[in-house]
């Protein structure tokens, strides 16, 4: 509850109270004019004030349960386009910089090294998604291997270099127990299993397996299909980047 549900509740609670004791100013009033003009007896006017109160107090009781009610529904809504609005953010940060990629950099027939385009482009995916850890690894003969956040724990990268020994050719992602499994059976410890979700990310070029990526995440990160896809799409970058020799010389004369 923030600091203005408080306030309401609050407000809330002190309206209450104050047309309860108005209502009961109402019903003592009345009575009295009863007992003064009607000569109304005293069994009366207590059995038909206790009623009247005990109505007064389930009807204001009901008006507030609904202006709760209806308050609690206003504040999910306002919840609601709050994390609207953030996801929107959140997909236009990560749609600018999918457009901040450039190919010109993956132009290797100049002086451009393979390994230090690679790496900016694996950095990239680290700045965009913030795993706990990684590494991207480029098979031999271009071998190729740059590692992130594998130093907060003695066994992430002990783990994320027997993982790469494994050579495996599908996407895994132990989301869930079952594909956990999986991890356990290629020696993925049980304490990290607990702790993080794995994902492995083969490279692939015309079918050719060239390298992998491995990513960790808190257990508490949850990874929505378009972090998976955007995964997907700096995996074809990082393939594209091992075999990407455009003549681009060729294009500006064009231009020119």
């Amino acid at each position: 509850m923030n600091l203005f549900d408080k306030f309401l509740s609050k407000n809330y609670r002190l309206l209450k109270t104050s047309i309860i004791i108005f209502v009961l100013i109402i019903i003592f009033l009345d009575e009295s004019f009863n007992s003064y003009v009607f000569k109304k007896d005293l069994a009366n006017i207590i059995s038909d004030g206790v009623l009247s109160f005990i109505l007064t107090i389930l009807l204001v009781n009901l008006a507030f349960y609904l202006i709760n009610l209806k308050q609690k529904q206003l504040n999910e809504q306002i919840d609601q386009l709050t994390e609207a609005y953030q996801y929107i953010g959140q997909i236009n940060r990560k749609i600018d910089t999918l457009l901040e990629v450039d190919i010109s950099r993956l132009d290797h027939s100049k002086n451009n090294n393979l390994n230090e385009s690679s790496a900016a482009i694996f950095k990239q995916l680290i700045n965009l998604l913030q795993p706990k850890a990684g590494v991207f690894y480029l098979k031999p003969p271009l071998q190729f291997k740059i590692y992130h956040g594998e130093d907060s724990h003695p066994d992430i990268k002990k783990t994320l270099d027997n993982i790469i020994n494994m050579n495996v050719k599908e996407f895994k992602y132990s989301h869930n127990p079952e594909n956990e499994q999986f991890f356990k059976e290629i020696g993925v410890a049980d304490h990290l299993l607990k702790k993080y979700t794995f994902l492995i990310k083969p490279v692939y070029m015309h079918e050719k397996d060239v390298g992998h990526m491995i990513l960790l995440f808190h257990k508490n990160q949850k990874l929505e299909d378009r972090d998976l896809n955007i995964i997907r799409i700096y995996s074809f970058y990082l393939a594209l980047n091992y075999t990407f020799k455009p003549e681009l010389n060729f294009y500006q004369n064009q231009l020119e």
